[in-house]
């Protein structure tokens, strides 16, 4: 096992999709740095057929046979009852979580809108939405009752578009969303509970969908142990950020943000088709843009309106 400087001993991890490709990765390395990890993976391919406790079996013996300590779990994320499952397990074998990893994700839907099913969007949903939010809920009062803890949402940079898929962006932008509203949250209550976002690229199941080409250069270029290392650091001690995304894989890892441009205010009144039209371009232009660190600092600063009360009655 490594004794590198970063280290997680005496932290409780839970990764779910972990039994292959990002996950897996995910939770080697934060045994490797001493965490106890919880596998989580429902065992179905990448659309979300079928179920096999197998894929979390391997990973978990993987890292007992390096030396670390795990367990394997094959409930689902999608549903109250699998999630509390899955972190009663942990909190069952360990008294505690520490982290949690929302990695679980299917894509069942490509191709145009029109064409696409209820089901579809049902399933592409379920898992990295709901999912994510099932497993936040079911961690969070432990977190928020101990002051403490560490979260990363998983979303993608389909986020920013993906041809004509829908479902799938969907889902993964919910996941920001989520990540967003948790973040507030604990910084307004003065809780040590950072919830952070990554967009990663790496080779996956998925990626084969791509064709053989595609499939061998992100092998290539874009490993899951790649990501790792930026997955690890966003829900370790150190990490000095909450409710930020980064694209990360390969060799690189960014910042990703929404901002605010300064737009255009009218003098007086309010504002009309004409005005709107006649000063687009200064409301698109990116010059001089900020990024709220929560919904009330996305507001007109200048409005008479207590947005610090706002929030406290919304959180």
């Amino acid at each position: 096992m490594s004794t590198g400087g970063m280290r997680f001993d005496g932290k409780v991890a839970i990764v779910t999709g972990a039994g292959h490709g990002l996950g897996r990765a995910y939770a080697m390395l934060l045994a490797e740095r001493g965490a106890k990890v919880l596998v989580n993976d429902l065992g179905g391919d990448f659309r979300g057929q079928g179920a096999d406790t197998g894929p979390a079996e391997a990973v978990a013996a993987a890292i007992r046979e390096a030396g670390g300590e795990a367990l394997a779990n094959g409930d689902t994320v999608a549903t109250r009852e699998g999630a509390d499952s899955i972190v009663g397990a942990a909190m069952e074998a360990w008294g505690r979580v520490d982290i949690l990893i929302n990695n679980a994700g299917i894509v069942t839907s490509v191709g145009p809108i029109s064409q696409m099913r209820d089901e579809q969007w049902d399933t592409d949903i379920k898992v990295a939405a709901t999912g994510t939010f099932q497993m936040c809920r079911a961690v969070w009062d432990h977190m928020w009752q101990r002051g403490t803890g560490r979260i990363l949402n998983i979303s993608s940079g389909s986020f920013f578009g993906m041809g004509s898929g829908v479902g799938y962006p969907a889902a993964k932008g919910a996941t920001w969303g989520i990540t967003r509203a948790l973040a507030s949250a604990a910084r307004h209550n003065g809780k040590d509970i950072k919830i952070n976002c990554v967009m990663p690229t790496a080779a996956s199941r998925m990626t084969h969908m791509l064709g053989e080409e595609v499939a061998n250069a992100m092998a290539k270029h874009y490993p899951p142990e790649a990501a790792a290392p930026v997955a690890a650091f966003l829900v370790h001690d150190e990490v000095p950020v909450t409710g930020e995304m980064f694209r990360i894989g390969g060799n690189i890892f960014r910042r990703a943000f929404i901002g605010l441009t300064p737009g255009y205010k009218a003098a007086e009144g309010f504002l009309d088709m004409e005005t709107v039209r006649d000063h687009f371009e200064e409301a698109m232009a990116p010059g001089g843009y900020i990024i709220p660190s929560d919904s009330a600092e996305a507001l007109d600063p200048d409005a008479d309106v207590n947005w610090g009360a706002f929030m406290q009655n919304v959180i």
